[in-house]
């Protein structure tokens, strides 16, 4: 009884902490670009987010070593902030929301594909999803353009079309003069070529009724290939065997105990500076990971594990999840999960949705997954302020015996004031648990 009293009242708090930062004036967190060799070389992943009263945003986009490359992503980034702003009518009881999330595909050694979707919501019944193509060569900062890697003759801008048309003749909702019309000119198509193929991605409404959503087309390697001008030479990932998590020690009933939480990282820069503190103090700590930082930086997500800290779920684009279909939370969630198993051999057993959003659904998803919805009942708004002094006033003035701690592994304050925080709480005779850990005291 005790345990789901905790965790009520650390929802209540969590979400009161929630609409108090709201309220408050906008507040941007900007990630800065680390030079450092994640998964992908020569790519870095900026995150930057922001909460309003009338909106929230989230923007993760890749950033190069090519100023070029950068100034164009910036004001595609500006563009779509700019449109959401200018549209942003929320009805009362709505929150507007932006969501720009980048997923990468690896072509060669130096060549990547960034799709970048963009959800909006402004206001009304339904938000929009755009789709937007960034091909570039980081071997020499620039874009890649069809006639680089693709044929560009007569034939081959024929078989593509025939290739689209064939596909999607006789799927549901489409428009074949609308089809049509969009692949009149092959060449500046929203097109992705990978190891499996040729993949052609089409906005909602461009092709077909909303209905149908995003359209793709997936073209098989085999097809494709008398159509490249070289052979693709794509990096094979390599897989590690997982790494066995501690379990969770049992609690002293009557011990005073304080959980310590990271938000939105795995970071290149921060991450480690904060595994380092925490090893001086001997505290284990739940860093709630975004399934985009672990796939661009996941030797510093293994490290995490390897250290003995608690992984958990903070879905993987930072969308917020009420703004979701019920398909779009579960992939969401499922995506991170997965992520965390190969990685520690076990799915992680606590969710933290964005910005602390949630309803009736997202609540039943994550019952049914048999995990717990876990929000803070201390917010250190490092997010906000940036400020170690202050971070440190704002934990120690509201700490309390069982309190879980909200804190962000992307902000160089945050390492910067954490072991001055970890000194005075273990002065004030706290012992550092996992959440899961606090959640075992009956």
């Amino acid at each position: 009884m005790k345990r789901h009293m905790l965790v009520i009242v650390m929802l209540l708090i969590g979400m009161g902490t929630w609409y108090y930062i709201a309220g408050a004036a906008p507040t941007i967190k900007k990630v800065p670009t680390p030079s450092f060799t994640g998964q992908y070389p020569g790519l870095h992943l900026t995150v930057e987010s922001e909460q309003a009263k009338r909106y929230t945003t989230s923007i993760s986009v890749p950033r190069t070593d090519y100023e070029m490359l950068n100034e164009e992503l910036d004001a595609f980034i500006l563009e779509k902030k700019e449109a959401f702003q200018h549209n942003l009518t929320p009805s009362h009881g709505q929150t507007g929301h932006l969501n720009i999330q980048t997923d990468t595909y690896q072509t060669n050694q130096t060549e990547y594909t960034l799709v970048v979707h963009t959800y909006a919501f402004t206001g009304g019944a339904n938000g929009q999803t755009t789709v937007d193509v960034f091909r570039m060569n980081l071997s020499d900062g620039t874009f890649v353009e069809w006639d680089d890697v693709l044929r560009d003759d007569q034939h081959a801008l024929e078989w593509f079309k025939h290739s689209v048309i064939t596909q999607l003749q006789h799927q549901e909702y489409v428009f074949e003069d609308q089809l049509r019309e969009a692949i009149k000119h092959p060449k500046s198509t929203k097109w992705i070529l990978t190891s499996s193929g040729l993949d052609v991605i089409f906005d909602e409404y461009e092709v077909a009724a909303g209905a149908a959503g995003v359209v793709e087309v997936h073209i098989p390697m085999k097809e494709v290939e008398p159509f490249l001008l070289s052979e693709l030479d794509t990096p094979t990932a390599q897989e590690d065997s997982p790494i066995m998590s501690p379990s969770n020690k049992p609690l002293e009933p009557n011990g005073k105990y304080v959980a310590l939480t990271f938000d939105d990282g795995p970071h290149p820069i921060v991450t480690p500076h904060i595994l380092e503190t925490l090893e001086k103090y001997q505290a284990r700590a739940t860093f709630f990971m975004l399934g985009s930082q672990m796939e661009f930086y996941p030797d510093v997500a293994r490290q995490v594990a390897l250290s003995g800290h608690e992984l958990a779920n903070h879905t993987e684009h930072h969308p917020d999840l009420t703004q979701l279909s019920e398909k779009g939370v579960k992939e969401e969630l499922e995506q991170v999960d997965e992520r965390i198993e190969r990685l520690t051999g076990q799915r992680p057993s606590l969710v933290r949705p964005p910005y602390g959003a949630k309803n009736e659904m997202i609540e039943q998803i994550i019952q049914t997954k048999e995990q717990t919805l876990a929000l803070w009942t201390v917010d250190s708004l490092d997010w906000s302020h940036r400020n170690a002094d202050q971070m440190y006033r704002l934990i120690m003035d509201n700490v309390h015996p069982s309190a879980v701690v909200l804190m962000h592994d992307i902000h160089e304050s945050t390492a910067e004031g954490l072991p001055k925080v970890l000194d005075a709480l273990k002065r004030e005779g706290y012992t550092f648990v996992t959440m899961s850990e606090l959640l075992t005291l009956k």
